[in-house]
């Protein structure tokens, strides 16, 4: 069976709105497209909604991930803290990555959306076996959304570069249970990432090293985790996390 491995992870942070936000012209069509996307729902833009415009283009933040060398599989993961299946929204980034690859996103999944990716890509490692999943999140919803949301305290993007020669990985992602313990406890990893929905299970962790991502990231936090790691002395890595709302328990093992 062929498995896409993970050869590298980067992270970065984006301090500034992105460079569109001083196009007046995108202002205009952003305002027209937010507006088509939430009037069916009986929500508004707010008067000075895009008054600067604060948030990110999805396309910005993944362009300065793409790799260098030519890939056959590029995933786009993110996470809308509003969204519900049926309400995503896309971007293009195959006409400015190597390789003319194959690509998708997955847009709807919450903090569980790289995980799925992940679990997604795998399937097609016969066939492509040089990928990159970009996941990016930001913290400006530039509307009212109708209901709670938290958004994360930065705008953040991570790349995982895979390859189908690289130590096999697997991916899980399943239905939460009360035994989400004892599906950690099975990991058999030297080193173990917990995001914040599993944050609080880290003394019961079997590891030789436990690390916590950054609570205010819900969706790249583990990920960004998971790039501070020295790959070649760290051993065998999982990451996990837990979506509350999806009640998604997330797992990938990587070597």
């Amino acid at each position: 069976m062929f498995a896409l491995g993970l050869r590298r992870a980067v992270s970065r942070r984006y301090p500034s709105p992105a460079l569109l936000a001083a196009d007046a012209g995108h202002a205009a069509r952003l305002s027209t497209y937010l507006t088509d996307l939430v009037a069916p729902h009986g929500l508004a833009l707010a008067p000075d909604a895009l008054t600067p415009v604060r948030g990110q283009s999805y396309g910005e933040m993944a362009v300065p991930l793409l790799p260098v060398d030519p890939v056959d599989l590029l995933v786009l993961a993110y996470d809308v803290p509003d969204i519900s299946p049926g309400r995503a929204v896309s971007t293009y980034l195959t006409h400015v990555c190597p390789g003319s690859p194959m690509s998708f996103a997955v847009s709807d999944q919450g903090r569980a959306a790289a995980f799925m990716a992940l679990s997604l890509m795998q399937t097609y490692a016969a066939t492509h076996p040089r990928a990159v999943l970009i996941a990016v999140e930001q913290a400006d919803l530039p509307y009212d959304p109708g209901v709670p949301v938290t958004l994360p305290a930065a705008h953040a993007g991570i790349a995982l570069h895979l390859a189908a020669d690289a130590p096999p990985s697997s991916v899980t992602v399943t239905p939460d249970s009360d035994a989400v313990l004892d599906s950690l406890d099975g990991l058999d990893a030297a080193t173990v990432v917990l995001g914040g929905g599993l944050a609080g299970l880290a003394d019961d962790v079997k590891a030789d090293r436990v690390v916590l991502a950054d609570p205010a990231q819900p969706m790249t936090g583990v990920w960004e985790a998971l790039a501070g790691l020295d790959l070649a002395t760290a051993g065998r890595i999982a990451v996990a996390d837990h979506d509350p709302a999806l009640r998604y328990l997330c797992v990938a093992v990587f070597g």
